[in-house]
């Protein structure tokens, strides 16, 4: 007996190369059609996985034919060649790894709970060949079964858990690609505002400048008749090209090239000459327009006069529309680390509901569309994007308190007038000198 050898018998061998053979291209066949149906993303996971099997298989296939081979021919006393295919098993296993690693192939957690229900049930009926009486039988059953009803729970549960997940993925996959596609929409809508404000300014502007000259007697007296109507064409076509520069400016902001000219400037000259130019304005409308100054000079800011003269100009603009009765006051304070620039009105003031959303860009409160249709809601958003790009801040207060009284928080503003105060640091170590692209927080965002 211990003389005897293993021998092959013919029939088997042809089986098993047969088995194997059909095997082999049936997985090949699988793989090719999963692979046309697959996502994209599993494609290249089919084709490793694919790989790796088939190499399991190949290295069994190729190492028994040759190890027969070679026996029969007398070449190999034995089949020891056939352990060499073991290898195979390794690369798969390697594989396996490396799918479960980089695409998270094959749902981990679950096979854990699996096996973790299916060796304790194994462990627990194990038992049974321990157990030798009937009561020890009778409590190992019903612990087995006990066990077996908790794990199928559990095991639904963590299938439940992955379903979850997987759906929240797939949302989020959805709502990623969704708000690419919106920010993509969002750059198309401000370049064509941007493209469509360019060609709307020329005209208007040059319009503005004709009728300025008309005006002006440049091209001889103008009957009052056509004086009234050319004034009243001037204000529409002023209001045009300031809403053609708002709607640039938020062009500019969302694509974050706005360019800002830092430069050492008193704030006093520049407030002046913007009250200045509005009084004709507030005379027309019988409003009073004033100007408190400091009787000390504030030290020079680093601004860039031309954004800050534009959101002040704003300020002032919207405070004579939406005033009947009473005035407008321009107030310049400051101390040793900040300057702050105040309008005050006695106006339709700011009902509390509207205060929240009162610098986001289209926004506007139904007063003031009664009593002015034109318009954006423009104006506040790009001044505080201007403001917030020099370091300081800007806000509005309704009511408007009594002299030397305290604003309060809260309240409704309606008919009790308003105030809208910029607030600039005197230094900002983060501006310097020169033409920048100074960022906003919008344009960060």
């Amino acid at each position: 007996m211990c003389g005897c050898a293993g021998f092959e018998e013919k029939y088997f061998l042809d089986y098993y190369y047969i088995a194997s053979f059909l095997m082999f291209f049936w997985i090949l066949f699988l793989a090719i059609s999963r692979y046309r149906k697959a996502e994209q993303k599993f494609k290249k996971q089919i084709v490793l996985l694919t790989i790796g099997i088939e190499s399991f298989l190949f290295s069994f296939f190729i190492t028994g034919f040759l190890a027969s081979y070679l026996a029969d021919i007398g070449y190999l006393k034995d089949y020891r060649f056939e352990q060499y295919g073991l290898f195979g098993m390794t690369f798969f296993m390697g594989m396996l790894a490396f799918l479960i690693v980089k695409y998270k192939a094959f749902n981990i957690k679950l096979i854990g709970t699996q096996a973790l229900v299916v060796a304790q049930f194994i462990l627990i009926g194990s038992m049974f060949f321990f157990a030798q009486s009937l009561t020890n039988q009778i409590l190992v059953g019903v612990t087995l079964i006990g066990t077996t009803i908790m794990g199928g729970y559990v095991i639904r549960s963590v299938k439940a858990e992955i379903a979850r997940k997987e759906e929240l993925q797939k949302i989020s996959d959805a709502l990623a690609i969704a708000n690419q596609r919106l920010k993509e929409l969002d750059l198309t809508k401000s370049e064509f505002i941007s493209i469509a404000s360019h060609q709307l300014r020329t005209p208007l502007t040059a319009i503005k400048g004709y009728i300025s000259l008309i005006l002006e007697g440049s091209y001889g007296k103008v009957p009052a008749v056509i004086q009234d109507v050319l004034d009243k064409v001037y204000t529409v076509n002023s209001r045009l090209v300031h809403l053609v520069e708002d709607l640039l400016n938020v062009s500019r902001i969302e694509a974050g090239c706005i360019q800002y000219s830092f430069v050492q400037a008193q704030l006093e000259p520049l407030v002046a000459e913007l009250v200045e130019m509005f009084t004709p304005t507030a005379r027309s409308k019988n409003l009073l327009l004033q100007m408190r100054l400091p009787k000390k000079p504030l030290p020079p800011l680093t601004i860039d006069p031309n954004k800050i003269k534009e959101v002040l100009s704003n300020l002032i603009d919207n405070a004579l529309k939406y005033t009947k009765e009473g005035g407008v006051t321009v107030t310049l304070e400051g101390d040793k680390k900040r300057a702050r620039i105040s309008v005050t009105d006695t106006g339709i003031g700011i009902r509390a509901e509207d205060k929240e959303n009162l610098f986001e860009k289209f926004t506007r409160s139904k007063e003031t569309t009664k009593m002015v249709a034109s318009g954006a809601g423009l104006g506040l958003y790009v001044g505080k994007n201007f403001v917030e790009a020099h370091g300081g801040r800007i806000w509005a207060e309704s009511p408007v308190p009594s002299e030397g009284g305290q604003a309060p928080m809260e309240g409704d503003g309606a008919d009790k007038g308003s105030r809208f105060i910029i607030e600039l640091p005197l230094v900002n170590p983060k501006i310097h000198i020169g033409i920048s692209d100074q960022p906003s927080p919008s344009e960060k965002t």
